[in-house]
């Protein structure tokens, strides 16, 4: 385990997941990630990444432990209280939006303006060099550019953490040199963290 920090933003306290009661997926998982910190999680398929993900952003409940963002529990939270942007493995876009809408998305749950609203997503778009796509739908992209659509909205309301489970898989080296160089100065109103 170990040595606890104060200043640990992320911070994951014998956490357990199981499934179906019996089979552990995750087990007594101590984490701690600083802030500012970039982490990776490495393992083979099935060891529980992205479980642990998911259950950092909300989208899945730990059967035991607790799970601790900025020295408060968060494990009765709902995902969009708790300021994580996740690119997901499968994207998660909603076909039936546009690129500029399902960007819209996250900022309208959190009850951002129209006109802050619209800025945003023109400098998220920017930062993926997806500016001219706004008005497409998820069908008519490319693998590499649905993820970089997916980046975007996870981006795009200024979280506190972003957690991407396989984000640049699609993308061609060249882009992702890119994008991994723009996440580094990427105006966020604290430091970004990032989870992957």
């Amino acid at each position: 385990m170990p040595t606890s920090s104060k200043n640990a933003f992320v911070k994951f306290e014998r956490v357990q997941k199981s499934y179906d009661g019996e089979t552990l997926v995750v087990k007594d998982l101590n984490l701690e990630l600083p802030k500012g910190e970039f982490l990776t999680m490495l393992g083979p398929s099935g060891s529980g990444k992205t479980t642990c993900l998911m259950m950092l952003a909300g989208f899945e409940t730990a059967t035991h432990g607790d799970i601790l963002l900025d020295g408060v529990s968060i494990n009765n939270i709902p995902p969009h209280q708790r300021g994580i942007g996740m690119v997901f493995q499968n994207y998660a876009l909603f076909p039936h939006m546009t690129v500029a809408e399902n960007l819209a998305f996250p900022l309208e749950v959190r009850k951002i303006a129209k006109a802050e609203r619209e800025t945003k997503i023109l400098r998220a778009l920017d930062m993926v060099e997806m500016g001219s796509f706004a008005g497409r739908r998820p069908s008519q992209l490319s693998g590499g550019q649905q993820q970089r659509i997916a980046l975007a909205r996870a981006l795009v309301f200024e979280p506190e953490l972003v957690l991407m489970d396989e984000p640049s898989g699609a993308l061609d080296k060249q882009l992702r040199e890119k994008c991994n160089s723009k996440l580094q100065i990427w105006p966020m109103r604290s430091e970004l963290r990032l989870c992957m």
